[in-house]
């Protein structure tokens, strides 16, 4: 239909849905909407309906199930702002309306990137015994800023020697520190837990010292 000159003639209670209604424009069935849309845009018989009409009538249709996908997403577990975009330009949703649904969603404080970036690297710390080096790129994966999760790591309370410690004992006690290769092969393993060369060194240091 090209909407040229064109008004709102009817507006019918929809026979399966009573929330919506069916629009019909210059006599023709144009679409089915629900009833609160056309209050929101303050659309009514006898009013003018062009492209401005339609595109808004259309995002606002979009809007409502963008921010019903977000809300079916976020009932899994919480997600960073980028990993909701994605996830909702992924069903579909126009990259416009998943940004506005972000923006919306962040105002009603159901999406917060510095939060989840806190709670993702104490729990990446304190459950999982990784070091920040490690940490930061397991946050960046899930969507968080690079500078919100370095934030994050810095507020840590951290007592890295403790977790190296863990891994010692869990994974490397049988390892022989005083051959070269068993404890290199201990030093890139804590290097992969995100630990700094210095308290690899130190741990190692300490742990030597027990087979003296």
């Amino acid at each position: 239909m090209t909407l040229n000159n064109s008004l709102i003639t009817d507006l019918l209670p929809n026979g399966e849905d009573p929330s919506k209604r069916d629009l019909y424009i210059d006599g023709e069935f144009y679409l089915t909407v629900p009833y609160l849309f056309l209050l929101e845009q303050d659309l009514h018989v006898g009013d003018p309906f062009g492209e401005e009409e339609e595109e808004r009538l259309l995002m606002a249709a979009q809007l409502t199930l963008s921010k019903e996908k977000a809300y079916q997403y976020l009932g899994y577990g919480d997600l960073s702002r980028k990993k909701l975009y994605e996830k909702l330009t992924r069903f579909g949703i126009e990259p416009k309306v998943a940004e506005r649904t972000c923006e919306i969603l962040e105002e009603q404080d159901l999406i917060n990137d510095a939060r989840l970036a806190a709670h993702l690297a104490e729990r990446l710390y304190e459950g999982k015994h990784y070091g920040p080096k490690r940490i930061l790129p397991e946050l960046c994966q899930k969507g968080i800023p690079q500078e919100l999760a370095k934030e994050a790591i810095e507020q840590l309370e951290r007592e890295d020697k403790i977790h190296l410690a863990y891994w010692m004992e869990k994974k490397y006690r049988r390892f022989d520190l005083r051959d070269p290769k068993e404890r290199q092969k201990v030093f890139q393993g804590l290097c992969r837990y995100g630990f700094s060369f210095d308290q690899i060194n130190h741990i190692l240091l300490d742990f030597s010292e027990e087979f003296e």
